[in-house]
């Protein structure tokens, strides 16, 4: 009897493995597919915005935002969601003086007053 259920138990394991093995060629299909979609909609999109394509660290942290934000959204409305705020995001930074950076900044406070 033990071999019975032993033999059942291995024959379900089997089924369970052939099952996933078969799977798997699908699930990296859509992998594939949903990359080379991504691949086409971001070309498409430092096309129509080449302002964007020196700043890509400033889009992606932008577009993670945005993800994060609205998790069901899908990935070409994600980055025209993301125009406003990356545009935003760039007068910010474009604005910033970075090259008057003080190396040994006032401490004294003298009184305590700031």
């Amino acid at each position: 009897m033990s071999d019975n259920i032993d033999q059942d138990i291995k024959d379900y394991i089997d089924t369970k493995i052939e099952g996933l093995y078969l799977s798997l060629t699908e699930i990296v299909g859509n992998a594939m597919a949903h990359q080379a979609f991504c691949n086409k909609v971001n070309a498409k999109f430092y096309k129509d915005h080449p302002e964007f394509k020196d700043k890509k660290e400033v889009v992606a942290s932008v577009v993670e935002m945005i993800d994060g934000e609205n998790p069901a959204i899908e990935y070409d409305q994600l980055l025209e969601k993301a125009i406003p705020r990356i545009r935003e995001r760039l007068a910010t930074t474009n604005s910033m003086d970075v090259s008057s950076i003080t190396t040994n900044p006032n401490r004294d406070f003298g009184n305590g007053e700031v």
